[in-house]
């Protein structure tokens, strides 16, 4: 039985001892660890520049050429290709780059809009949407958050939770004109969306951190690279929306 990739290193160590199944995918595992080119940080963030360049251009034209009503299509395209992504066991580079500029559009279309309504409501929504993000790399960065399994168990239920009302609440609006951000105690769910959006993000520092330094394929770096994204795009449009609320007290 072979214990190399090397076909001439095995018929040199043919000395009658044999190697288990298991010793033998061991031996392939660690070989693949060590050829395959592995996740960085530099590479990572390339992707998510990238990434973030997709998003400013799909905003960025439907800003310019006030294409505000394409935000409810591309709503519910970037829904879909986000679960897609999500859930997708192979690393789709193109998928992720549609992702991005798909909800470019729709943060540029509902940004319009509510820009229309409340002016400067954007450039308060991008400043807090920044220093939320820069907080919370340096509550990672320094430990005062700890992405441990109890933390993370708790922000999947509190992120399936707060997904399942999103649905709902939409349902509601689209079909009966109800919401529950109108309701007095509109501003404290959307606080709590905020602060979801902006925890995840600890969780996605965590992937990337632990991708690096445990050396996963280069590939990898996509799908961290999607995860940060969408999960900033998702607190823009949580500040937004609580700033919304703000202004029309």
């Amino acid at each position: 039985m072979a214990i190399s990739h090397n076909p001439a290193f095995n018929r040199s160590m043919r000395t009658g001892l044999s190697v288990s199944q298991r010793d033998q995918q061991q031996v392939n595992a660690e070989f693949e660890r060590m050829t395959t080119t592995p996740m960085t940080m530099e590479g990572t963030t390339s992707k998510v520049i990238g990434l973030f360049v997709a998003v400013l251009a799909g905003a960025g034209l439907t800003w310019f050429f006030e294409l505000y009503s394409l935000f409810f299509p591309a709503m519910f395209v970037g829904l879909g290709l986000g679960l897609w992504a999500s859930f997708s066991k192979k690393v789709r580079p193109g998928l992720y780059m549609a992702y991005a500029l798909v909800q470019g559009v729709f943060i540029g279309g509902i940004s319009g809009l509510l820009e229309m309504q409340y002016p400067g409501i954007v450039q308060t929504a991008v400043v807090g949407t920044f220093a939320t993000a820069g907080t919370m790399f340096a509550a990672y960065r320094f430990g005062w958050v700890k992405v441990n399994q109890r933390f993370t168990r708790f922000m999947t239920f509190a992120i399936t939770g707060y997904l399942v009302f999103a649905l709902v609440n939409l349902g509601f609006a689209m079909f009966a004109g109800i919401s529950i951000y109108s309701s007095p105690f509109g501003w404290l769910i959307a606080l709590a969306g905020v602060g979801l959006a902006a925890f995840t993000l600890n969780l996605d520092f965590e992937v990337i951190s632990q991708g690096v330094s445990q050396r996963w394929p280069q590939e990898m770096e996509w799908r961290a690279a999607f995860g940060l994204t969408a999960s900033l795009i998702w607190l823009y449009v949580e500040i937004l929306r609580l700033v919304a609320i703000f202004n029309q007290d």
